[in-house]
């Protein structure tokens, strides 16, 4: 179970006395497990076989809404049909190949844009112009390929992509510790992929520590955070975060049953192996990062909100976008920094530290899989 509100604000207050943070187990990571195209190329093969977070449920909130997204090379698209159901497909027509969803969009069917093959929102050929010319053609056994997949609080996860992969979803099947979080942010006003030059692994990294806030978000997040001050919980392979803000301390000396962390915290939960869910006094951001190559990775990041915030602002929330749009460019520069001298041959490891346990948690989860 993760901390309740009245806990976290104690933990966080306490560091703030001592001049602490949380504490785990430190950890090497050696550094050809960034460059190595063998262990790059083992890394797919886990990836492609475990569960992991597809999109938002606010990225297809009604009948007909789908959207698409290239998970660890396989491309994907989610479909929301007319019982209400969310269903993954492999992003392909049954007659010649043809991606069937190229962006977000809404249909009553899913046309070929190539040659007029029709599918139903539950994947089922319903059409095939000129069907006499495939006198072999069995209709029920060419419908679109669906991936194993389940809606849980606000995400729509999916089993594993390799073919005949049959993954446990159970890793991330209880949505308990975001729910709260999530679920209430139903309208998505952005979303938006970028290739970034980095290591997968070390874009994840750059989220699950509070040791770079003054260097780092010297004029952006440190202003309104504290350096080097976290509360790091983990569940299963997962992991969440508590960023405090300084208005924290508002709190000393009301009562503990008036506590709460609303619009006093960032919580980051890292959805293992490769999503990040960021909590925002006025939005949640779901950060998925899919691998490209050893030196590159894809990130596609979903902004979602209150329907009541998002329609009485006109689309963007607030100012605070921006803020944290700066602040997040700040992190992508240091990431490719890091890249860049994982090449040097400087180190034969990543040294982190007791206080960037959650990193740990992370790589360790990794290497036990890898293992197995």
């Amino acid at each position: 179970m993760l901390a309740g509100d009245v806990e976290i604000v104690r933990r966080v207050l306490a560091h703030i006395d001592a001049g602490t943070t949380d504490e785990g187990e430190s950890w090497r990571e050696p550094v050809a497990n960034y460059l190595d195209p063998d262990r790059f190329a083992a890394e797919m093969r886990l990836l492609r076989s475990l569960p992991s977070v597809f999109v938002p449920s606010a990225a297809i909130p009604g009948s007909g809404d789908h959207v698409e997204r290239t998970a660890f090379g396989v491309p994907l698209f989610a479909v929301r049909g007319r019982d209400g159901r969310a269903r993954v497909f492999r992003n392909s027509c049954r007659h010649r190949g043809v991606a069937l969803v190229e962006s977000a969009g809404c249909s009553h069917a899913l046309v070929c844009r190539y040659h007029g093959w029709t599918y139903r929102l539950d994947g089922s050929l319903s059409h095939v112009p000129h069907q006499d010319g495939f006198p072999d053609l069995d209709t029920s056994g060419r419908g679109l390929v669906e991936v194993a997949s389940a809606e849980v609080d606000g995400l729509i996860v999916i089993g594993g992509v390799e073919p005949g992969a049959n993954a446990d979803l159970a890793a991330l099947a209880d949505g308990t510790p975001w729910r709260a979080k999530l679920a209430p942010a139903s309208r998505m006003f952005n979303a938006s992929t970028t290739v970034r030059p980095m290591n997968w692994k070390v874009l994840v990294e750059q989220f699950l520590e509070g040791y770079h806030i003054r260097s780092t978000h010297r004029e952006t997040f440190y202003p309104v955070q504290y350096d080097n001050l976290n509360v790091i919980e983990t569940f299963g392979p997962n992991s969440r975060i508590t960023y405090p803000y300084r208005s924290v301390e508002r709190l000393r000396g009301r009562p503990e049953s008036s506590w709460t962390v609303e619009r006093r915290v960032t919580f980051l939960y890292q959805l293992f192996p490769n999503a990040m869910i960021a909590t925002f006094p006025d939005r949640v951001v779901l950060v998925v990062v899919d691998p490209v190559d050893i030196d590159h990775c894809a990130v596609t990041t979903y902004s979602m909100a209150e329907p009541a915030v998002v329609d009485g602002r006109g689309g963007e929330p607030s100012k605070a976008g921006k803020l944290i749009a700066d602040g997040l460019l700040e992190d992508n520069e240091m990431s490719a920094g890091v890249q860049r001298g994982l090449h040097a041959g400087a180190n034969r490891f990543v040294e982190f530290g007791r206080h960037e346990s959650a990193i740990g948690h992370f790589h360790r989860a990794l290497t036990e899989r890898l293992a197995q």
